[in-house]
């Protein structure tokens, strides 16, 4: 009390009135500051007091709600369960949500309302017992955590079951066709040409285009079938066989979807559909197995060229265990250091010297010997090892490069094939230089190849990448030109300093007309665009000669010499000389 006094007289002599007037004041600021809304209700539920949040919370104004029961504020329900909890407290003291915070649901003037958190505390003045209810909207909190809880579950993008959400529906149907002896198919399906249409048009165009399929399967399958989006462009369905109607059947209407192209920014984009079918319980037992194994027969539709539906079997599983395997070899051979290169030397169509060199990866897998090139590089390029080791392939060809400068050997260009994958990288140039510096080979010195399908992508990076090699001095070459489809425009605006023509026209060209033309198209083209040209798989005199008269730069194969390893080369180099 004495404390209190000793406040009140120090107030009093700075002018600001007594405690118990500056206790008002603050109460007053701190209710009208609130970004909660805060309410005074009496015994009855009468409104007492409302701040400004309040009435901007409901959409009353304090004259509109003061002298009114808080009732106003809620939906019917919520409306008879406070009066009677009011009721009940008055009568017995029995407390439920006094001093507990909870989630209530809001009534606005307009009749809308909203999920809100409410705690509600007690006090008394003059006798009269109040209660005071602090509340604030929690839409955004609930909307974040529905969708959090729906993104648990589905597809955020399509609205499909995810990964998980589907083996869960997958694994619920199984159990109950164990008990009706049916059958259940499961359908993995992967979108032919997603990939191009994603690189070339963007992914906001990608999305739509996966939004569209989804819709579209959904409009051909059963409420009854589950669908589902298990990565970029892969779905899943499941589907009771409890009809004539075989799996195959369905896969092929899910295929027919896909016939009439997507309208998409005015375009006209189109693709299709490698599908995998297993069945339960001829070929699994749990929604993993059969899973698996739809996948398993999904990849052998894509390896064997897409745009089918094959269903799974033994031989399958066997041919996707010895991938699994040749994959598990391959990341040991990498951390082993198994790779090595040999150089296939080019030659000048004219005076019949070597002008150049290409690397070409092999692997030596321990006991087992060289690997062939054309068994491992698909496997590699399918789960992601090509960049490692295409940056181990430009590293070394530039260090064995220079070294045989060094020693007077030779003195030429060293071509090294790079995967679309590394190609695409951000910061590949940077790469690329700091190899170049590390080994001390000149820019002029290396040769970087890429295919078709890597030129043909439009995407800035690639016309980027070739840019920054090209004011680096690195020459860069189109691969197996002529078996994709090239632009001519995309030819002069990546700078290509030589076209590769692919042996597929090189090995048939004496007793081929077409490939006769075809060659001779490609070289008038080239030397148009003053690109030098090389002819890859040169196996005898009667392709030499042609070549030369039809005015081919360069040739490398077998009629000049075989691919070496390094030490190999150094003898026949030194021989030569």
């Amino acid at each position: 009390m004495k404390k209190r006094i000793e406040v009140n007289q120090a107030a009093e002599e700075n002018g600001l009135g007594t405690w118990d007037g500056l206790e008002s004041a603050l109460a007053g600021a701190i209710f009208n500051a609130a970004v909660d809304a805060i309410m005074v209700i009496n015994a009855r539920g009468i409104l007492q007091a409302a701040n400004r949040s309040a009435e901007g919370l409901f959409g009353f104004s304090s004259d509109e709600m003061l002298g009114k029961n808080i009732s106003m504020l809620m939906p019917a329900p919520y409306a008879q369960e406070h009066d009677g909890y009011l009721n009940n407290y008055s009568a017995s003291g029995e407390r439920k949500i006094i001093g507990i915070g909870r989630e209530v649901t809001g009534q606005r003037k307009d009749g809308s309302c909203f999920p809100m958190h409410l705690s509600i505390g007690e006090f008394r003045q003059d006798d009269h017992q109040l209660f005071v209810g602090i509340c604030h909207d929690i839409s955004e909190r609930r909307k974040f955590t529905e969708h959090i809880a729906f993104l648990a579950k589905y597809d955020g993008l399509t609205g499909c079951a995810n990964r998980h959400e589907f083996i869960e529906g997958l694994s619920t149907i199984i159990d109950a066709c164990q008990t009706s002896g049916q059958k259940v198919a499961v359908l993995f399906i992967d979108l032919d040409g997603f990939k191009s249409i994603n690189d070339n048009h963007g992914h906001q165009v990608g999305d739509r285009l996966l939004k569209m399929t989804a819709e579209r399967f959904q409009k051909t399958l059963r409420d009854s079938d589950l669908l589902g989006r298990v990565g970029g462009d892969e779905f899943v369905v499941s589907i009771i066989l409890d009809s004539g109607e075989t799996a195959s059947h369905i896969a092929a209407r899910l295929m027919e979807s896909l016939k009439e192209p997507f309208v998409i920014n005015n375009r006209a984009l189109s693709v299709g559909a490698s599908i995998g079918i297993s069945l339960f319980p001829d070929d699994g037992l749990t929604a993993d197995e059969v899973m698996n194994e739809a996948d398993i027969a999904m990849y052998q539709a894509k390896v064997e060229g897409g745009g089918c539906i094959r269903l799974f079997d033994q031989a399958l599983r066997e041919r996707s265990e010895q991938v699994y395997r040749l994959l598990s070899r391959l990341r040991k051979a990498i951390s082993l250091d198994q790779f090595e290169l040999h150089y296939q030397l080019q030659f000048d169509m004219k005076t019949l010297q070597p002008c150049g060199m290409e690397a070409l990866l092999r692997w030596r897998d321990g006991a087992n010997g060289l690997v062939p090139p054309n068994k491992f590089i698909p496997v590699a390029l399918e789960y992601g090892l090509m960049p490692t080791i295409g940056r181990w392939v430009i590293r070394q060809a530039c260090k064995d490069n220079m070294m045989l400068i060094e020693a007077g050997l030779l003195d030429v260009t060293v071509a090294v094939n790079i995967c679309a994958q590394l190609f695409s990288e951000t910061g590949f140039c940077a790469l690329v230089n700091q190899m170049l510096v590390s080994t001390g080979l000149p820019p002029q010195r290396l040769e970087l190849e890429i295919t078709e399908d890597v030129a043909m992508n439009s995407s800035v990076q690639i016309l980027q990448t070739s840019d920054e090699l090209h004011k680096a001095g690195i020459r860069l070459a189109m691969d197996d030109f002529g078996v994709g489809f090239s632009s001519l425009n995309r030819l002069k605006e990546l700078r290509f300093d030589k076209l590769k023509i692919d042996r597929s026209f090189v090995s048939d060209l004496i007793e081929n007309r077409s490939d006769q033309a075809i060659v001779q198209a490609i070289l008038g083209m080239a030397k148009g665009l003053s690109m030098r040209t090389v002819a890859e798989g040169v196996e005898t005199e009667e392709q030499l000669a042609f070549l030369r008269e039809a005015g081919c730069s360069q040739g490398q194969g077998f009629w000049f010499a075989r691919p070496m390893p390094l030490p190999e080369l150094i003898e026949w180099l030194r021989e030569r000389r």
